[in-house]
């Protein structure tokens, strides 16, 4: 299955950045209002707009999951930062998250990056935790009408066990 998924992951290109941003959006719309309000939701939905899709795209390395020419998956890592790992709702929890988040571990290894972080929302801390991640602390963003965004910063150190 592994391999499966690994063959499905690929360099973004321009033309998938619709696809891209709806996958983004509709993960947001669907996790999110459980567990944040909707001033917070709203803020993740503008956060992850299709100008700051391009932007991370081209300062770092994002990746798709593609399958049967639909995006599934996507990831992105800006130097030792990992950012914007989506998955399509019905397809969570087969291993395409996991899959995404080691290649971009990989690329980040390749470049001689020795620990790589992140920001997790309240619904994907326990995943990122079940990947060897460890959280350094909570945060939080102010957001409309006085409400706020909690979220953890997070951590691995990819050298471990060499």
């Amino acid at each position: 299955m592994a391999r499966e998924i690994a063959s499905l992951i690929r360099e973004f290109q321009r033309a998938d950045l619709a696809a891209l941003k709806a996958l983004v959006h509709k993960t947001i719309a669907t996790c999110y209002p459980s567990r944040y309000c909707v001033e917070a939701v709203r803020f993740f939905i503008d956060y992850h707009d299709a100008e700051a899709i391009l932007r991370d795209a081209e300062e770092g390395r994002t990746i798709v999951l593609d399958k049967a020419s639909r995006i599934l998956g996507t990831g992105t890592i800006i130097g030792t930062e990992i950012k914007r790992v989506f998955v399509d709702p019905t397809f969570q929890k087969q291993g395409f998250g996991r899959r995404i988040v080691e290649r971009l571990e990989e690329a980040a290894a390749l470049q001689g990056v020795k620990t790589v972080k992140l920001d997790a929302s309240l619904p994907s801390k326990v995943f990122y935790e079940r990947l060897g991640y460890t959280t350094i602390g909570p945060a939080s963003l102010p957001v409309e009408n006085g409400r706020r965004l909690d979220f953890f910063k997070m951590q691995k150190n990819l050298c471990e066990g060499v």
